[in-house]
């Protein structure tokens, strides 16, 4: 079987995508439902009751994606697993020959899911780490629970061989744990985005705004890395 360079195929992917005009990636968005309630997200509560896209309907979007050339696909919400069809839609977009990536807070991934992931084999589960402290990272959720809750599926998912990719938007409640959580990331091998950015609701809301925090230089060091 011949083999080819990674990167040669990617530029002559990319180069092909851009000359015939069609997207090489794609983010899907799933769902507006999510189970945090964190005041800098970018979707409003309202949002949430609107309907989803039938199962189907997503099978028939892949189909065209995939007819047209995508190659990158990445499934976003809301939270993508509180879709019941979240498994099935990836493993679907696994046999379209995708290279999917899906981004979540964790929460719901127990260790039966871990194990079907790894059999589905995605690019990468990517992972958003809001804090390293329980009450940081439970004031920023909104959720009791959820920081045991994501580090678990962290555990389950890395025990599984299963790609992981880590973000943090800079907020008040965790600019001084900035540096713990990249060195949680960077023990676990994994990279880590961090973005201090933050968008204005879909509904015009500026409330994330007040949430912005500031990256702190040089923190003091120590605590566990990993809960």
């Amino acid at each position: 079987m011949r083999t080819r360079d990674y990167s040669a195929f990617l530029n002559e992917v990319s180069r092909s995508a851009q000359n015939k005009s069609f997207p090489l990636r794609v983010m899907f968005e799933l769902t507006y439902r999510c189970n945090f309630f964190c005041r800098h997200c970018y979707i409003p509560l309202s949002y949430r009751k609107k309907p989803e896209l039938k199962t189907k309907k997503v099978y028939a979007i892949l189909d065209e994606l995939a007819k047209i050339g995508c190659l990158y696909l990445g499934f976003t919400g809301g939270e993508p697993f509180l879709r019941k069809d979240i498994l099935p839609i990836l493993g679907y977009a696994g046999k379209k020959g995708f290279i999917t990536t899906v981004y979540t807070n964790g929460s719901l991934i127990d260790a039966r899911t871990a194990r079907i992931l790894a059999g589905l084999k995605p690019g990468k589960i990517d992972i958003t780490i809001p804090a390293i402290s329980r009450l940081s990272f439970e004031k920023i959720t909104g959720l009791k629970g959820s920081q045991q809750k994501v580090f678990r599926a962290i555990r389950e998912l890395k025990k599984n061989r299963i790609p992981l990719g880590f973000k943090t938007c800079v907020l008040q409640e965790n600019q001084g744990e900035i540096a713990k959580i990249k060195r949680f990331c960077r023990s676990l091998g994994a990279g880590h985005r961090l973005d201090n950015i933050l968008s204005r609701r879909i509904d015009g809301s500026s409330e994330p705004y007040l949430c912005r925090g500031k990256i702190i230089e040089n923190p003091a060091r120590g605590g566990d890395l990993c809960p």
